[in-house]
């Protein structure tokens, strides 16, 4: 028993030594990642922040460029597949649909943009349309929490609509909501690199 508790004496040395060598090497490895991304997130809200339209501008003419690659891809993978063996027809419109729609996109990117919004509203009002209705239901019923159901089916149609009304403010308002959970994301990498640090410095200690 004696015997026992002296080899557990023992290790326990060499356990400290080996989770200090994890923390110090953690802190290596992840410090500098967490800091650039903190950095990166910071500098990307600011300018969503500060040029939202600019923003959103340039993100659908990165889509649009992404779209003709894509449909390159695709029409080109089609045209071989039906010259040489036949079919591949529906690859080949596919991507000739991701070719046009890229080109608008680039060409005209605030009207593109725009469009997308009214297409995100429509779906984002149905949506809410049918949870106003599920919630008359559970009204109907007395079953379930269905004044907050009513109250937040009311409160997105109401957003659909305002967004429908001024889809240009409505976007620049995505875009804020966008630049503030990137801030946010940024907050807990520099939390995360501040309880690193601590860490650090107590197992030096």
């Amino acid at each position: 028993m004696v015997k026992k508790m002296k080899v557990k004496a023992a290790n326990k040395p060499e356990l400290c030594t080996h989770v200090a060598r994890s923390i110090k090497r953690l802190y290596k490895q992840s410090a500098p990642l967490l800091l650039a991304e903190a950095l990166l997130f910071f500098v990307i809200a600011g300018a969503m922040f500060f040029y939202p339209v600019s923003i959103l501008t340039t993100m659908t003419m990165i889509i649009g460029v992404v779209l003709i690659g894509f449909g390159l891809y695709r029409t080109i993978a089609g045209y071989i597949v039906s010259h040489n063996r036949g079919g591949g027809y529906f690859d080949l419109c596919f991507g000739l649909i991701n070719i046009i729609l890229g080109f608008l996109f680039c060409v005209h990117p605030t009207e593109s943009m725009i469009s997308v919004m009214y297409i995100f509203l429509v779906l984002f009002f149905v949506k809410s349309l049918l949870i106003l209705i599920f919630a008359i239901n559970m009204a109907r019923a007395r079953f379930g929490h269905y004044i907050i159901s009513i109250f937040v089916a009311l409160v997105m149609m109401g957003v659909a609509i305002i967004f429908m009304l001024y889809p240009l403010r409505g976007a620049v308002a995505i875009t804020f909501f966008m630049g503030g959970m990137l801030v946010l994301y940024a907050v807990a990498d520099v939390y995360m690199f501040v309880q690193l640090y601590r860490l650090r410095h107590r197992v030096a200690e």
